[in-house]
């Protein structure tokens, strides 16, 4: 068997005859930091992995080496890419799906004593005792991926429609109950409802108001005046400014007294 830098490499068979075989690189799965999804001594890590190839497939062959837990995918190695993959499928009503790539994978087994048995596979066959292939290529695959999120059954998606809501209203009431409670949520956050003791302020033009225009006068008395070099110049210019506009207005005073006849300078 042939070895890579610490990697088994074996062919990956389709079809008994198969000649011309895609490489898969694998070797027993470790890391400085702990994955529990990937736990040490139980998990198989897998490279080149083509993208036709599916968690069942994969599941359905490494038996022979013992009970799989679990097949997980990722695009590349890491200990968030796992999550990554499969975080778009979450979505509820969504058409997303798993990017269509070449990727990695990690075999998860019930016992550690597993991992070196399937080490020892010669190659991965991918078809059963028929020599009928497990998974889909070509035309095949593209045609059942598009009945299967294309065409959607009536049945089943009035169904997910009908949980999806059953589930929202619950929530729903729940958020209500507990905005009725003033029960505080994980983050110490209060949720003001219309009832109970924390009922806010009725939305009415004169009351909001009011909060509009004492917000107006708090802002106007915490402003700062001359404080900034700025704010002095301006001042002392306005001061300048008005003084030369009392004069002015005083000089017009004089004048009309003085038309008038009425000025008495002693």
């Amino acid at each position: 068997m042939t070895e890579i830098e610490g990697y088994r490499v074996v062919p990956l068979r389709l079809t008994p005859d198969a000649k011309n075989c895609h490489s898969i690189y694998m070797r027993e799965h470790f890391i400085r930091l702990m994955d529990p999804s990937k736990p040490k001594g139980r998990t198989l890590f897998l490279l080149n992995v083509p993208p036709y190839v599916t968690e069942a497939s994969l599941q359905t062959f490494f038996k022979r080496a013992g009970n799989v837990e679990t097949v997980l995918f990722a695009a590349k190695p890491g200990r968030d890419e796992t999550i990554k993959w499969y975080e778009s499928m979450e979505a509820p009503f969504s058409n997303t799906q798993t990017p269509f790539k070449f990727k990695v994978a990690y075999v998860v087994f019930q016992k550690s004593s597993s991992i070196n048995k399937a080490l020892a596979i010669q190659s991965i066959d991918l078809y059963n005792s028929g020599g009928e292939s497990l998974i889909k290529t070509g035309m095949e695959l593209w045609h059942d991926d598009y009945e299967n999120n294309f065409i959607l059954d009536v049945a089943k998606t009035q169904a997910k429609i009908d949980a999806y809501m059953a589930d929202y209203d619950k929530r729903e009431r729940a958020e209500l109950e507990a905005a009725k409670t003033s029960e505080a949520d994980a983050d110490g956050w209060v949720t003001v409802g219309k009832d109970g003791r924390n009922a806010g302020f009725e939305q009415k033009e004169s009351v909001i108001g009011r909060l509009e225009n004492k917000l107006a006068k708090d802002k106007k008395t915490k402003e700062l005046k001359n404080f900034y070099t700025f704010q002095i110049r301006e001042s002392k210019m306005q001061n300048i400014v008005e003084l030369r506009q009392k004069y002015e207005e005083d000089k017009r005073k004089i004048e009309l007294l003085k038309q008038s006849r009425r000025f008495r300078p002693f």
